[in-house]
């Protein structure tokens, strides 16, 4: 009985989302500008999973639309109807939605916003304030509850947000300052974060840094220096990262600290049609990792190698992929992926291999509808194979 009543609930709430989503196109359409609306359907099957699941069959449909009412207002949104699973309790997900209002050279943005920055990544039911000046740069003031996408659970509604946020200059020579908190009903956590571009003497220079000032440590760090010498770059760089455990991962703690890395990497363009990338990662650890990843772009054609070494572990791996497009709607493409983890006297060695195909069509600029087939031979993954078909309409 509480089954009937829950999937009533559900259908129930479908038809009143779905009813003013209608009535919103609707309005929009007699008072609004020319609405801009992208629609991505996809379904694939089985669902590559290295859990035990019940879904089988995954599908999705994503709807982007934007639209102006006059110069000074303007709707934005992006939402989901999928499948149910571990992630998304529900089907209808709204995953950003404010009204936009220009005041002068500010804006005011109202209802669930999508924070994605060099230092964080969040999303917020609230509001954000942006104060932009020429000379002294932009405050960014945002607020609100920790939203929930897909509805599941609205305890997560007793988690508060606050951000503001500093900012000046253009990409590639621009510098940023922030301080947000997350709250609960227990404690609040602040923390503070910069990051920058800049160039000195020929070389470019990117900085992130972010602090959990509650711990008192450093909570993230992304450094990188680079220079170009004629038609090659030079790179070297700097990482970490503490990350906060899911609740699956029950045996872990709060905090997972990756220890830091060492990157050196090399850029050169042989010729205009043929690009090779080479970079080395060091780990520092009690016993430290090393990887390589080199890889080389020819017209439509991509080769990359990957190898690691900890201790006597070692692994290697090799990618082959290609695109082409026919004159005509039809184009197609894929790739061939080989791995081998050899881990001395402890372990037999360990082999995956993994094939991936696609075939697209696209009669107009506005629709393309794409058939994928994914294979993979690998111990680690209850099912080793999937297929499915990706729809996208743009108006």
């Amino acid at each position: 009985m509480k089954y009937l009543q829950l999937k009533s609930n559900r259908k129930l709430k479908l038809s009143t989302i779905l009813f003013l989503l209608i009535t919103l196109f609707g309005i929009s359409s007699v008072f609004g500008s020319k609405p801009n609306i992208k629609i991505s359907s996809s379904a694939l099957y089985p669902r590559l999973s290295m859990m035990d699941t019940e879904e089988q069959l995954h599908w999705r449909s994503m709807l982007s639309y934007d639209q102006k009412f006059g110069n000074k207002f303007g709707i934005d949104g992006l939402f989901e109807y999928g499948s149910e699973n571990d992630h998304f309790r529900n089907p209808f997900r709204i995953h950003h939605l404010t009204a936009d209002l220009t005041l002068g050279n500010h804006q005011l943005s109202i209802g669930r916003i999508a924070i994605w920055n060099a230092l964080q990544n969040a999303r917020v039911d609230g509001a954000q304030f942006d104060i932009n000046t020429k000379k002294l740069g932009t405050l960014s003031l945002v607020g609100g509850l920790k939203a929930v996408t897909d509805f599941s659970d609205t305890l997560f509604t007793d988690n508060t947000y606050f951000m503001a946020s500093w900012s000046k200059g253009r990409i590639g020579k621009n510098v940023a300052l922030s301080f947000w908190m997350k709250g609960d009903v227990d404690e609040i956590h602040p923390f503070a974060g910069l990051y920058f571009n800049t160039s000195k003497f020929g070389i470019r220079i990117s900085n992130v840094l972010a602090f959990d000032i509650g711990e008192t440590k450093l909570n993230y760090a992304r450094i990188r220096l680079s220079k170009r010498f004629g038609d090659h770059t030079v790179g070297i760089g700097f990482r970490q990262k503490r990350f906060e455990y899911f609740s699956y991962f029950e045996s872990l703690s709060d905090k997972i600290n990756i220890a830091p890395t060492i990157t050196l990497d090399v850029n050169s363009l042989i010729s205009p049609q043929m690009l090779w990338r080479n970079q080395i990662s060091y780990r520092v650890a009690e016993e430290g990792k090393s990887f390589l990843v080199s890889s080389v772009n020819y017209k439509k054609v991509q080769a990359s190698f990957l190898g690691g070494i900890e201790g006597d572990n070692k692994m290697f791996g090799l990618i082959l992929g290609a695109t082409h497009r026919f004159k005509g709607p039809i184009s197609f493409g894929g790739s061939v992926a080989i791995n081998a983890l050899d881990y001395g006297d402890f372990a037999d060695l360990k082999q995956s291999t993994g094939a991936y195909g696609w075939v697209g069509w696209q009669p107009k600029d506005f629709i393309m509808l794409k058939l994928f087939g994914r294979f993979s031979s690998n111990p680690y993954f209850e099912q080793d194979g999937r297929g499915g078909i990706i729809i996208n309409v743009a108006f």
